[in-house]
């Protein structure tokens, strides 16, 4: 970088900077890098927690565009909230962001088992209206992944971040950059080096990331651009309707690791979002309104026995009572439930559960199934 670039860096921290950082109090690192620091800290009049980022070198351009990103957006639920750029004694800058304490990846990780069809229906749908109203707003972020997905370890709310690649686009397809977003997440019009793209690169990511929410597994994962291709024709195939290798890619890891199974429905919104052609990607608008991303509630649940005949085991009524009495008498099947094949997975600890499942219960309709 040469000494005008330098000097138009400092004029725009500069010109960003409202406030001093002993206004806060750090209280503990949330994370640190080669390039800078993340704190944990307390604004000392009102008390709120806030994250502070700081760069050892100073705002780099990924964080001007970040925070020139966030300050022409209106605020939204699902998206970070910038508060403001600090200096301290040592004419060191830092960034002030909302703090959230957890971000999806680690919250995966930490979770012994898949997320239940509940959680990810949840996720998802916040996940799409944070990423409609970028795109509304005329925004690509282009690095979607699950590291840029904060959620609120209480409420379930989650918020979308890291805005340092994001660009504003034309209606229109037109050129960009093309190295921008992590491997594993990456539109194949992206791995296959295009410069003309749309916000369409931003739904694969999408979907990728629905699929690793059900799957507790990354779908693709590739080591260079050209693996990740190969791995997208592994599993998608030739991405034609008969071709059905991404179902059974489910299907296997339903009945080995009891990941929540999709229906039929969910598939078809999962296959629209993992579309090779970009101009035949879903958009988020359509994502949103499909039949596979609606809260859908069913009045019943089936069980498969093993020579796959289904048994209706009940229908759910008004009455509370009536569903008590129809559980106690599954009870059997779901203590064998390794012998089953599930249509929506019944968790084994439901059996233990029941008592505390029900004290908490007062509507007069229970959401045992939910069709994603």
């Amino acid at each position: 970088m040469n000494h005008s670039q330098h000097e138009s860096k400092r004029f725009l921290a500069r010109n960003l900077i409202s406030g001093r950082a002993n206004t806060y109090k750090f209280l503990n690192v949330i994370s640190q890098g080669s390039y800078g620091i993340v704190y944990r800290a307390r604004h000392r009049k009102t008390l709120e927690i806030v994250a502070i980022k700081h760069e050892f070198h100073g705002l780099s351009r990924s964080t001007l565009r970040e925070i020139s990103t966030l300050t022409s957006l209106p605020r939204h639920p699902a998206v970070i909230e910038f508060k403001e750029v600090l200096v301290d004694d040592r004419d060191r800058v830092f960034m002030v962001m909302e703090h959230v304490e957890n971000d999806l990846k680690r919250f995966m990780n930490v979770r012994k088992k898949p997320l239940n069809l509940n959680e990810v229906k949840c996720i998802m749908k916040q996940f799409l209206e944070g990423v409609r109203f970028l795109h509304e707003n005329g925004l690509m972020h282009r690095d979607l992944k699950p590291s840029n997905i904060l959620i609120n370890r209480k409420g379930g709310l989650m918020k979308i971040c890291d805005f340092g690649l994001s660009r504003m686009f034309a209606s229109e397809c037109r050129s960009y950059c093309p190295d921008v977003g992590a491997l594993w997440y990456k539109a194949p019009e992206i791995l296959i080096g295009a410069e003309t793209y749309s916000c369409a690169i931003d739904m694969w990511s999408v979907g990728c990331i629905m699929a690793e929410l059900l799957l507790k597994e990354v779908l693709f994962k590739g080591r260079c651009d050209l693996e990740q291709i190969a791995q997208i024709y592994i599993i998608l195939g030739s991405g034609e309707p008969d071709d059905n290798r991404l179902t059974q890619k489910f299907l296997a890891a339903a009945s080995s690791t009891r990941a929540p199974s999709l229906t039929e429905l969910g598939f078809d919104l999962l296959k629209k979002l993992l579309e090779y052609d970009p101009e035949k990607r879903i958009t988020t608008e359509v994502a949103l309104n499909h039949g596979g991303s609606r809260s859908l509630i069913r009045n019943f649940f089936v069980l498969a026995q093993a020579s796959s005949a289904m048994i209706t085991i009940c229908e759910l009524n008004a009455e509370i009572f009536l569903v008590r009495t129809h559980l106690m008498k599954i009870m059997p099947y779901i203590t064998t439930a390794d012998h089953f094949m599930v249509n929506i997975w019944i968790p084994r600890c439901l059996s233990s559960a029941v008592s505390v499942f029900f004290v908490n219960v007062f509507t007069d309709m229970i959401w045992l199934t939910i069709e994603y």
